[in-house]
């Protein structure tokens, strides 16, 4: 243990390495591998400015995630990989800005939706894929506002949105 002289001379970088590295009265350490500015993680490699994490993997600015990897700005996530900015999520991936999403891939802007893909702007959607701005729908492809196109429609009025 360190001496409180020995601590108060120590830079933020030595003292974060210092704290995670100390033993609980659990017997299991406390430390992270090769993380930066992170405070009250545990089991986290890689990670840089998170908080309140365990057991996550190349993570940046999280806060209260549990087993991510390659996430930024996640608050409350479980499992999730390569999203950013999403809160309490559960086994997404590449999502962004996403709140209480579970199993969706690729989606922007969603909230309680689960197993969507490359939705955008959903609320309470399952099992969707290629929706935009839909509420409450069950197993859909290619809708806009909950109203069905054909895969062409949908396609093209994306790239129009879209500015392309």
């Amino acid at each position: 243990m360190k001496t409180k002289e020995e601590i108060l001379k120590m830079s933020k970088s030595e003292l974060v390495k210092y704290y995670n590295s100390i033993e609980f009265r659990t017997g299991t350490k406390k430390g992270n591998s090769d993380c930066t500015d992170c405070y009250g993680c545990y089991g986290c490699t890689d990670c840089t400015d998170c908080t309140g994490c365990t057991d996550c993997y190349g993570c940046t600015d999280c806060t209260d995630c549990t087993g991510c990897t390659d996430c930024y700005g996640c608050t409350g996530c479980t499992g999730c990989y390569g999203c950013t900015d999403c809160t309490d999520c559960t086994g997404c991936t590449d999502c962004y800005g996403c709140t209480d999403c579970t199993g969706c891939y690729g989606c922007t802007d969603c909230t309680d939706c689960y197993g969507c893909t490359d939705c955008y702007g959903c609320y309470g959607c399952y099992g969707c894929t290629d929706c935009t701005g839909c509420r409450n729908i069950k197993n859909k492809k290619y809708m806009i506002c909950n109203i069905q196109f054909t895969k062409e429609e949908y396609e093209a009025k994306m790239k129009e949105l879209k500015g392309e």
